[in-house]
């Protein structure tokens, strides 16, 4: 039968006796921890933490019972050696200090125990605690102990299958035969993390070609608002182009409109094609046609002077047009000859 994955051992604190015993005492440390005479040899180290000390925690709590404090392990020897297990002490509960390790607390010592610890008659407490071989973790603590020797003799026997089975059945311990426990393999846990790194791997390409997807997606609407844009830009010049356009035709019909109706002198037109639309109009608006000149009847006529208007002269004053050339153009414009 191969050896259980589950094995035995123990650990020592000094109980911190002054004048009074207190009630709590310290169980474990933090791990990673080895013992001072190289335990564990089955492992690199002991392993507890804040995640694995509550899983201990839990067990003593599940329990019914108070977890006895006994002297020199008795419970664990009385089966081999038949002598009684007198009580030190008991405890109902572990809590884990951050930095320091596992504690028992709310301990209620016995008057004797008490005395024998403030007269130094006792100054360790040892508490023996299963722990998985493959990993080191602390599995439960099956024993606390008042004692003066902290590496116990004889324990190593406690740790054979017949041992194992012994306390499992004393302490209502858990099935620990490697063969029906709940606790991994080292070859289970390495296939487990086997397939774990295969999904992460298949994960990692599913987000990585979700990545790329997004990638592309993005530059194609990039792409399409750059064409949007160029295609926005495109229509409002030609928008604005389209505007000009109907502006200068505006322009040209109302200045052809203005010289044909008199509004406008010919020597008026270059003036006239530098205004704006707007001024332009403005201008005309403001302009009726000019009147016409009285005719002889005889034929040839001179305009008379006194016949121009205060708007006419304020025409050829704005247009810097001379007044014999104004009274020609009217001329023109009523079809007479000057």
């Amino acid at each position: 039968m191969s050896k259980p994955a589950v094995k035995v051992a123990s650990l020592a604190f000094e109980i911190a006796a002054g004048a009074t015993v207190p009630n709590e005492a310290h169980l474990l440390p933090v791990g990673p921890f080895r013992s001072d005479d190289g335990r564990p040899e089955d492992s690199e180290a002991w392993q507890l933490d804040a995640a694995i000390a509550a899983n201990v925690i839990q067990r003593l709590r599940d329990r019914k019972n108070d977890t006895l404090i006994d002297y020199e392990h008795q419970s664990l020897r009385s089966e081999y050696n038949g002598q009684p297990v007198i009580a030190a002490g008991w405890f109902h509960d572990m809590h884990w200090r951050e930095g320091k390790g596992l504690y028992a607390t709310g301990v209620d010592w016995t008057a004797a125990a008490k005395q024998r610890i403030t007269d130094k008659e006792y100054r360790f407490i040892s508490a023996v605690f299963y722990y998985y071989s493959a990993t080191g973790e602390i599995l439960d603590v099956i024993s606390v102990a008042l004692t003066n020797t902290p590496a116990i003799d004889g324990l190593d026997g406690l740790g054979d299958d017949d041992g194992l089975a012994t306390l499992s059945k004393r302490f209502s311990l858990p099935d620990l035969n490697p063969e029906t426990t709940d606790m991994p393999t080292p070859q289970e846990e390495l296939a487990a993390l086997r397939v774990t790194h295969v999904q992460t791997e298949t994960a990692l390409a599913t987000l990585t070609a979700e990545r790329d997807t997004l990638k592309n997606q993005l530059a194609a609407l990039v792409s399409e608002s750059d064409t949007l844009k160029t295609q926005v830009a495109a229509l409002t010049q030609a928008q604005a182009d389209a505007v000009q356009a109907a502006d200068q035709q505006k322009h040209a019909d109302l200045l052809a409109a203005a010289l044909t109706d008199g509004r406008l002198a010919p020597a008026q037109k270059p003036w006239a094609e530098k205004q704006s639309l707007a001024a332009l109009t403005e201008y005309l608006e403001a302009t009726g046609p000019l009147p016409l000149v009285n005719k002889q009847a005889g034929g040839d006529h001179k305009p008379a002077h006194a016949a121009l208007t205060k708007e006419e002269r304020d025409v050829m004053a704005r247009t810097g047009v001379s007044e014999d050339e104004f009274l020609q153009q009217k001329a023109a414009n009523a079809g007479a000859t000057v």
